[in-house]
């Protein structure tokens, strides 16, 4: 009988093209049992141990507080069950039967220590593996090299000993798919490779005695060189290093001799330098033209480059622990998205429960194939604080689209979670098959959507309550429609509903109540508008269609509800993007 993760092991490997043996298959979701059983059964505590280090660069403050303490790692049934529901949060796929991201985890982990092995590493592997394992595979990998003949005419000199054996090994690895800054440079040091800076290429011996001696001038003049030669090489990977390879460039043009040098094309077509003035090749450049700057002995301009390079490589560092996620999945990679809208309201139900609505519609041409006929399942979990699963709800939409329309939609589907108290998550999931004679085929598209941390109304009855704002549009006189997407059309009619809680009775058993809309836009003033409304029951149902003029560009929509017997007030807001139409 095939496991649940074998099975899902398969699915896995479609859904991110991963081939492999039937066997590797098996091992792997033998592999993922072993790695869930840890935090279940503790008797491992070697085990677990290594794999919450593993963790720790992934998880929110929320788990980490809970597994670590201080720089001690923690393996309590406390430590265990934050994992556990983290995990559970991150499954990618809820409506299978097997956590996707979690046996991507573990097979990253698994390559991480096969290809960056690192015996004296908390983690087993080395800091190349610790980005493998939370990005995945780099969009590209590079070295820089010191063999360039340039290079070794400058630095291969008598004086000052420098073999090729002293610049370490080196590793650039790119993911701009993820983020234009994200870049990672590993160097070799004792053994080991560690995340570090452009300065940590130098050779040791070039890091020091930089002074004005004949020595030092030699030395800062080697350490330009190398420079030169290392943000030549980077500037072909990221933008990010032209601007110092230029400066570079330009100082030692502008100092080395013609001959030997020039015949190796170190000076390349012009070099623009003081006043405009072009220095072709086979020309010398005194040094009453040359700027200020370029008027610094080699020392000076060694030093200072070394020091900002320093201060610019940490601060980008810095920017990616924050810019960068703490983690990547490729899990949907290979399957196209289905563009949706997705709006959720909450109401309260008369039995005190929270009942949450969710709005759903396609974007325009959004589907696989549309003359085809098709089907769309969808998949809605209500998961508790800790995200162990409450209860789900699952429905199926069979739909032929008529060849005569040349964009294919549906009208805008409303799902109903029904019983939520307290804190409560929600995930959802959408998939988008052909339809054969067969029945149900192939998935062509998928979409999945997690909505963290909602709370159940407040059913208590002695505070002021109101409901999430429904936007509204109406495509036809006397219809209406709830609208999921996060934009409009300039000139469609669009409203809101929204239901009020708990007012308060007057001496007269009357509730007395005002509603102020209020709609601000990020060009252009605010406008507001009041109503005072009179009634006899303690709820109340709203619905309004707004004007929004001529505005485009995003817009937010509060809505105040002022309780005039008790006081109180509550508000919502919504924001949207006015397109023209």
């Amino acid at each position: 009988m095939i496991s649940k993760h074998l099975l899902g092991l398969i699915i896995v490997s479609i859904l991110i093209g991963y081939n492999s043996a039937a066997q590797d298959l098996e091992e792997i979701s033998r592999s993922v049992t072993r790695y869930e059983a840890l935090f279940t059964d503790a008797s491992d505590v070697y085990s677990l141990t290594l794999e919450l280090q593993r963790l720790v660069p992934l998880v929110p403050e929320w788990v980490l507080g809970q597994i670590l303490d201080s720089d001690s790692i923690l393996t309590n049934s406390q430590a265990r069950e934050a994992v556990q529901g983290w995990w559970r949060s991150q499954d990618p796929l809820p409506a299978s039967r097997v956590n996707e991201r979690m046996v991507e985890h573990v097979r990253r982990v698994q390559y991480a220590v096969a290809n960056y092995p690192c015996a004296k590493c908390p983690t087993g592997y080395d800091e190349r593996g610790g980005i493998y394992v939370r990005y995945g595979a780099p969009e590209r990998i590079t070295q820089i090299v010191f063999d360039d003949p340039r290079l070794i005419d400058a630095v291969y000199q008598p004086g000052v000993a420098v073999s090729p054996g002293d610049f370490p090994e080196n590793e650039f690895w790119r993911y701009l798919n993820i983020n234009q800054d994200a870049y990672f440079l590993f160097v070799q040091d004792q053994g080991r490779y560690r995340e570090g800076i452009t300065t940590d290429l130098l050779p040791s011996v070039l890091r020091s005695g930089l002074g004005y001696s004949g020595r030092g001038q030699v030395k800062s003049n080697m350490v330009l060189a190398v420079m030169r030669s290392i943000y030549r090489q980077l500037a072909l990977e990221h933008t990010h290093f032209g601007a110092r390879f230029n400066d570079i460039d330009i100082w030692l043009s502008a100092r080395e001799e013609t001959g030997r040098l020039q015949d190796r094309d170190i000076i390349e077509n012009a070099k623009l330098i003081a006043g405009g003035r072009l220095v072709m090749e086979g020309e010398r450049a005194e040094s009453s033209d040359l700027p200020q700057d370029l008027e610094q002995p080699a020392n000076i301009i060694a030093q200072n480059l070394i020091m900002s390079v320093q201060a610019e490589d940490k601060q980008a560092a810095y920017q990616r622990e924050i810019l960068l996620p703490p983690s990547t999945s490729d899990v949907l990679g290979s399957y196209p998205l289905l563009e949706l809208g997705v709006h959720h309201a909450r109401f309260l139900e008369s039995d005190g429960t929270t009942r949450t609505e969710i709005y759903w519609h396609p974007a325009a041409g959004g589907f696989h194939d549309p003359e085809n006929e098709y089907a769309i399942q969808v998949y809605a979990l209500q998961e508790a604080p800790d995200y162990a699963p409450l209860h789900s709800i699952t429905d199926v939409i069979r739909i032929q689209m008529p060849s005569a329309i040349p964009v294919a939609t549906i009208p805008v589907q409303t799902m109903h979670m029904h019983g939520s108290q307290g804190l409560y998550h929600l995930a959802l999931q959408w998939d988008q098959h052909e339809v054969t004679a067969a029945g149900i085929g192939d998935r062509v598209r998928v979409a999945s959507l997690r909505i963290d941390s909602l709370y159940a109304l407040d059913s208590g009855g002695l505070t002021l309550e109101m409901s999430d704002l429904t936007p509204l549009i109406y495509p036809r006189l006397g219809e209406r429609s709830p609208w999921p997407h996060s934009w409009i059309n300039r000139g469609m009619e669009f409203g809101l509903k929204f239901e009020i809680y708990h007012l308060t009775y007057d001496a007269d058993d009357r509730t007395r109540y005002t509603v102020t809309y209020e709609v601000s836009a990020e060009r252009g003033r605010t406008s507001s508008t009041r109503v005072e409304f009179e009634g006899a029951e303690r709820t109340a149902q709203e619905e309004i269609l707004l004007d929004l003029g001529q505005r485009t560009g995003e817009i937010v929509i509060t809505v105040t509800v002022q309780d005039r017997v008790s006081g109180e007030e509550i508000l919502r807001h919504t924001t949207l993007t006015v397109r023209d139409g």
